[in-house]
Parts: C-alpha cells; sequence; structure tokens
C-alpha cells in the first residue's frame, strides 16, 4: 500500500502531463507483452519444418506436407500450406500465392507497432508540455505570493523537472522495444521469404517429375542433385 501511496504522489507531483505519460506508458506495456507472445507463439524451427515438408513431396505425398503445415503453429506454416494447396499449378502461380500469403501476414507481423512508434515520438514533447506547465506554476506561486524564495518556486520546478524525466524515459523505452520489434521482424519477414521460394522450388521440381534436389530441404546436402537435373 505505501508503495501505491507513493507512486501516487510522484504521478500527483509531476502534474497533468503525468496521467498523459501514464497512459502511454501503460500502452507501450501492453503492446510489448502482446508483441512478445505473439513471436513466442510462431513456429521456430524452419529449417525443420521445410525438411518434413520436402520429404514428404519427395515422396509424393502432397496431403501429408499439407498435414505436416496444419500440425504446426504459427504463420509460416500457414503460408507455406497455402502455397502447397496450390502446388498443382506452375511455378509463377504459386509464387504469386505465396507473396500474397506474405503480404497478408506481414500486417499481422507489424500489428500495434505505430502505436509504439508515435509514443516514442510524442512522449518527449508531452513532458516538454508539463515542463511548460510547471514553469507557470512556478511564476504563478511568485506572482501570488510576492517573492521568489526557493520554497515558493520548487513545487512548481518540481512538476517541471519530474515530467521532463518521464517523458524521456517512456519515450527511450518505446524506442527501444520499436527498433527491437522492427529488427525481429524484419529477420522472420526475410526467413519466411526463404522458406516461401525454397517450397516453391520444391513444388516445381515435384511437378515437372524431377527428383527434387535434396540441398532444398536437408541443410549442409550438397547440391550435386541439382545440377544433374536441370
Amino acid at each position: 500500500m505505501d508503495y501505491f501511496a507513493g507512486f501516487y504522489t510522484f504521478i500527483q507531483k509531476g502534474g497533468p502531463a503525468m496521467w498523459m505519460l501514464l497512459v502511454c506508458s501503460i500502452a507501450v506495456v501492453a503492446i510489448v507483452i502482446e508483441r512478445l507472445v505473439f513471436f513466442s507463439s510462431q513456429h521456430g524451427d524452419t529449417k525443420g519444418l521445410l525438411r518434413d515438408i520436402g520429404t514428404k513431396i519427395a515422396a509424393d505425398d502432397i496431403d501429408g506436407a499439407i498435414s505436416v503445415c496444419r500440425n504446426q503453429k504459427g504463420m509460416l506454416p500457414r503460408i507455406l500450406e497455402f502455397g502447397l494447396l496450390r502446388g498443382e499449378k506452375n511455378r509463377a502461380d504459386i509464387t504469386d500465392a505465396l507473396s500474397i500469403a506474405l503480404m497478408e501476414h506481414l500486417n499481422s507481423l507489424e500489428r500495434n507497432l505505430g502505436i509504439i512508434g508515435t509514443i516514442a515520438v510524442i512522449a518527449p514533447f508531452v513532458g516538454l508540455f508539463g515542463t511548460v506547465l510547471g514553469i507557470i506554476r512556478a511564476f504563478e506561486d511568485i506572482a501570488l505570493k510576492g517573492n521568489s524564495t526557493p520554497a515558493v518556486v520548487a513545487a512548481g520546478v518540481s512538476e517541471a523537472l519530474i515530467t521532463t524525466a518521464a517523458g524521456l524515459f517512456v519515450a527511450v523505452v518505446a524506442v527501444i522495444f520499436f527498433n527491437y520489434f522492427k529488427t525481429r521482424i524484419k529477420a522472420y519477414n526475410q526467413e519466411m521469404i526463404v522458406a516461401a521460394n525454397q517450397l516453391a522450388e520444391m513444388l516445381h521440381f515435384h511437378n515437372t517429375g524431377a527428383p527434387i534436389p535434396t540441398d532444398l530441404y536437408q541443410p549442409g546436402t550438397a547440391p550435386a542433385t541439382r545440377s544433374a537435373t536441370t
């Protein structure tokens, strides 16, 4: 209880701007938790997924490859399943279908990040707004009490410093997580693009009746098979 009372007193000392910054910080924390949970729910073993799918396709078991995707969590298996369901089409159509699926899921990766980016930009300005309010309060205290002793202006200056510090803190935290998620999205998106291209190539070999090069879905395998079939 003492902790919450102290926190409430601290927010009150910062003035109206602190309540705005509190709302911003709650939004940042909520989105960060939601995004961390989201990314933790994505498929983590891309190479293993491609290996299982490639093994099924090589055995002419497209339905089995689709089942592999349906038994896995995350958006990558859903994207690959989308391509497998169109596996009888030519390579260009398969690639186009996978590109569409990738674009649709990209929005899911970036969901709510715009809010964090906006808070990262406006939080220092909200803090600056609180600073201005604090300075105004200090001058009002001087005018009302007729002197400029430290005791008179202390409340206004305290309000100004608290909001400035709080605004910068919220902005720094928001920028850190915004850049972290952007970097993670870029890496995951690139991983999905590579996986989608590998699937398109595997389906191309399957549809033309040529053996699927094992290096496409088994990392470390020598690509000799591919040169022999192309």
